[in-house]
């Protein structure tokens, strides 16, 4: 199966393998379904999909700023990690980048969401025009591509390395690939009155542009080495909308917390989404592409299933109210009454 990884959908005090006099409580627990094989191992197509116990975590603090809440934790493939802070209002967040061992906090800056790449992260660096930015560890943007102005332009998630964009004026929408340092590699235009939505891209490199009038969503695929457009088609209503590639291809499409359809590249229909999918917040591919990881809307508690869908069982990370997980496999926890400790179990789902 063609895998690329998936650039994804996830700190301020000294670091010590459990801060504060231990790890928020002890080691990670695996569990596996009953309904595995008869020996009570994980089935043929889980093998080597449940990691190993992990070890000790790390835990450190993101440096908020009274009244400010930390939804957010993203890992590069190189365990960089950037967490956020914010006041509930604010647009932008301010994002705060670690480096292992996890110590006082690099570099940092404003955007509003960033898709972790295997050397720092993309998202939109606002002003006239709004750019599509790398920044590194430093907090210091590498490059910057002009896409459009705010309030139009969305990001969306690359089936790989890099990111798409879409970007309105008041006639077309602008479609682009960007690598994993923010430079574009392509583009096609669509001609049409767009509010951009969300973005994904499918396996085969055709894009899913998700774009809406008021709650109303549609999509239109694009492909972008011809530079056409299919037919637009209806896909339903929400006032969130994002868009997730599937390892085996096509793209789940997520409206108002809630996992609505799948589509594949050409069809212009939703289908119903995997079960496997359930009511969790997000999926990542892991364990080199072989499995995805199940982020739960709240809990410690991540899953862990097959690209076929089989469950292949689950992991428990003590202590933590929320987990995502990096690139480079580390998971990522957070507890305390705002999200700001974060927990780091290194590489555990690599």
């Amino acid at each position: 199966m063609r895998w690329a990884g998936w650039w994804w959908a996830s700190l301020f005090c000294s670091v010590s393998v459990a801060c504060g006099g231990g790890s928020p409580s002890g080691s990670a627990t695996i569990t596996i379904p009953d309904a595995g094989s008869p020996d009570g191992g994980p089935t043929a197509d889980c093998s080597d999909l449940l990691p190993a116990p992990p070890g000790a975590a790390v835990t450190f603090d993101a440096p908020a700023n009274p009244g400010e809440v930390c939804t957010s934790a993203i890992g590069d493939a190189e365990g960089l990690i950037a967490a956020d802070a914010q006041l509930p209002s604010a647009p932008l967040k301010r994002w705060f980048e670690f480096s292992p061992p996890y110590g006082k906090h690099g570099g940092s800056f404003q955007a509003p969401e960033i898709i972790a790449q295997p050397q720092g992260f993309i998202g939109l660096l606002f002003g006239t025009p709004v750019n599509v930015a790398l920044w590194d560890s430093g907090g210091t943007p590498l490059h910057t591509e002009p896409v459009g102005i705010a309030g139009a332009v969305v990001l969306g998630r690359a089936f790989g390395p890099g990111v798409v964009s879409l970007s309105a004026s008041s006639t077309a929408l602008t479609v682009r690939k960007h690598d994993a340092g923010a430079v574009e590699l392509a583009s096609a235009i669509v001609t049409g009155t767009f509010t951009p939505r969300a973005a994904a891209e499918d396996a085969s490199g055709v894009v899913l542009a998700l774009t809406g009038s008021g709650t109303t969503i549609s999509g239109v695929w694009v492909d972008l080495a011809k530079r056409t457009a299919g037919q637009s088609f209806a896909v339903g209503t929400g006032s969130t909308v994002s868009a997730r590639p599937l390892l085996g291809g096509g793209v789940a499409v997520q409206l108002d917390g809630r996992w609505a359809g799948s589509v594949g590249p050409g069809e212009s229909a939703l289908q119903p989404a995997p079960a496997w999918l359930g009511n969790v917040a997000d999926f990542v591919p892991v364990r080199g592409g072989k499995a995805y990881a199940l982020l739960p809307q709240s809990g410690n508690v991540v899953g862990i299933v097959s690209p076929a869908g089989t469950s292949c069982g689950s992991v428990t990370f003590p202590g933590v109210s929320n987990v995502s997980v990096g690139l480079d496999g580390s998971a990522i926890g957070a507890t305390g009454t705002r999200g700001c400790t974060k927990v780091v179990w290194r590489n555990v789902l690599r």
